[in-house]
């Protein structure tokens, strides 16, 4: 039996913080104070069982309402193929939702329209690996490729990819890549950080009998043993991506093709894209200092390519030719700084000098901006610098290196300039958390498509931190609007910053008290 609570009941459990995907387990969604306006009659939650009937999202952005109405605020959204479980019938119909509202699991509710399937079997696709900084398998593409909808005929194919048979028999041909390590082969504790360096084991994700991890053993598993849900009405291409354009894959599947079987990759909408037309894109396994176990600040990030420290003694600087550091190697600073020569130099904690211009540095902060509480948690973002920090309060947590938008500054105390390629400055809150999003096509200066960018965090319309599984720029201001991180950072961000998001739901709309601040600045 479903219960139904009134709305004078009492809020609900907060999130427990997650990863990006928020992991398998149910989560309780806190409850909003009740508008004053509402109808005294109207539900405002039901519980639905964890196997109840489910439905699923028939395209992008279905609305989860905080209440059985469309008025009420969104609270979520669901994906394509998301699916929840729901109340056996539906409340409150409405001339904007005649069939009225399914309550879903673990809170809020859906309108029975033509954009759900109400009766939804679970989903035989995998779903996101919660426990890995990257919660799929991310594919670039090396040639431009059509996006099928459904499963193509061999002449479908022939139809929508030119010069095909040349093609196939090119990578035919052709050599698998070795490969080397990316984000997830990088094991993270609880929390998000990285326990220890990216190492390729047997039991890594893409490797194949040999110990090997190819471009082709890469995507060999899971295969399914047939293609997913048919789509008669859908026409074959959702759309054609650009070289370069990134996606991500769940699964493939072998389909027949012009010349024989041919295997193509199965993405979390049950798309389809063919395997011989992608490499694998395996994201950073560079992150940030967690500064809970470290020495915290001062810290400095080595800024370039061949920089090494220095002796001073006697008014000289010497070379340490060989203790070369890697560029964004980071040292812990001892706050001493000496200049020699006209040139400054920072004293790291091992008693060794770095030219200051050869680091980027990211001091205590001995000042602290007026909205910062006892154990609040806040995020401060230095643009000029291309640094984020995490605190509690003021304590920092966590420091890392970002890529903000490539003008680097906007103007100061003025409105931001939407189509300028800056990072907005100034104090937000997080408006919205998604698994994942696709980017905006500016944000890689239109060159292709990029989806299902993950851990995204919006904290003004427009303007997300994300993480990016493509490109490596951190440090560098790359961007357009967004904020971007490695893999590894941006899992941990997400973990830390608020409500995780529900098993089936693709965004959450975190409560008032659940909100973390964003601090912008120069």
């Amino acid at each position: 039996m479903n219960k139904v609570s009134s709305l004078g009941l009492l809020g609900f459990a907060a999130f427990a913080a997650l990863s990006c995907k928020g992991a398998n387990a149910d989560v309780s969604l806190s409850k909003k104070s009740v508008e004053p306006d509402a109808d005294p009659g109207m539900f405002t939650h039901m519980d639905v069982a964890e196997g109840a009937t489910r439905l699923a999202a028939k395209q992008a952005g279905v609305a989860v309402y905080e209440r059985p109405s469309k008025s009420s605020p969104r609270i979520g959204t669901l994906a394509t193929g998301n699916s929840v479980a729901r109340s056996d019938k539906t409340v409150r119909k409405t001339d904007l939702c005649p069939e009225g509202y399914f309550a879903v699991r673990p809170r809020g509710f859906v309108c029975a329209d033509e954009t759900i399937d109400s009766q939804a079997k679970p989903s035989s696709l995998p779903g996101a690996d919660s426990d890995r900084a990257l919660p799929y398998r991310y594919a670039v593409l090396r040639t431009v490729s059509p996006l099928y909808a459904r499963v193509p005929s061999p002449d479908e194919q022939l139809a929508n990819e030119p010069n095909l048979a040349q093609h196939l028999a090119k990578t035919a041909k052709s050599e698998p890549k070795s490969l080397t390590v990316g984000a997830n082969d990088v094991s993270l504790d609880e929390r998000g950080v990285a326990r220890g360096p990216a190492m390729l084991t047997k039991s890594s994700v893409g490797v194949d009998a040999n110990g090997k991890r190819t471009a082709r053993s890469f995507f060999d598993s899971p295969v399914l043993a047939q293609p997913p849900a048919e789509r008669p009405d859908a026409p074959p291409v959702a759309r054609t991506l650009r070289k370069g354009s990134g996606l991500a894959i769940v699964a493939s599947v072998d389909l027949p093709g012009p010349n024989g079987s041919r295997r193509f990759g199965v993405t979390p909408e049950s798309n389809l894209i063919p395997l011989d037309r992608i490499d694998p894109a395996l994201g950073s396994t560079w992150h940030g200092v967690d500064l809970t176990k470290e020495k915290g600040l001062p810290l400095g990030f080595v800024l370039r390519h061949e920089v090494a420290p220095y002796a001073l003694s006697k008014g000289k600087a010497e070379r340490l030719e060989d203790d070369e550091v890697d560029r964004r190697s980071y040292v812990h600073l001892s706050g001493r700084f000496r200049t020699v020569e006209q040139v400054r130099y920072e004293e790291t904690e091992d008693g060794v000098w770095f030219r200051d211009r050869d680091l980027i540095k990211v001091v205590k902060r001995n000042k602290f901006p007026e909205f910062v509480s006892e154990g609040g948690k806040w995020i401060d973002v230095s643009l000029a610098l291309q640094t984020m920090t995490l605190y509690e309060g003021r304590k920092p947590i966590y420091t890392t290196l970002i890529s903000s938008g490539r003008e680097v500054l906007g103007p100061k105390d003025a409105p931001a300039d939407a189509q300028a390629a800056t990072t907005v400055q100034g104090t937000f809150t997080i408006t919205s958390k998604a698994n994942t999003i696709t980017l905006d096509p500016r944000e890689v200066n239109e060159a292709f498509e990029v989806e299902h960018a993950p851990c995204a965090m919006q904290f003004s319309p427009g303007y997300s931190l994300v993480g990016s599984y493509l490109s490596d720029s951190v440090g560098e201001a790359k961007q357009f609007h967004n904020i971007a991180l490695t893999p590894i950072d941006a899992r941990r961000v997400f973990t830390w910053a608020g409500p995780a998001v529900p098993t089936g739901f693709s965004e959450i709309v975190p409560l008032a008290e659940e909100t973390i601040t964003v601090h912008v600045r120069k």
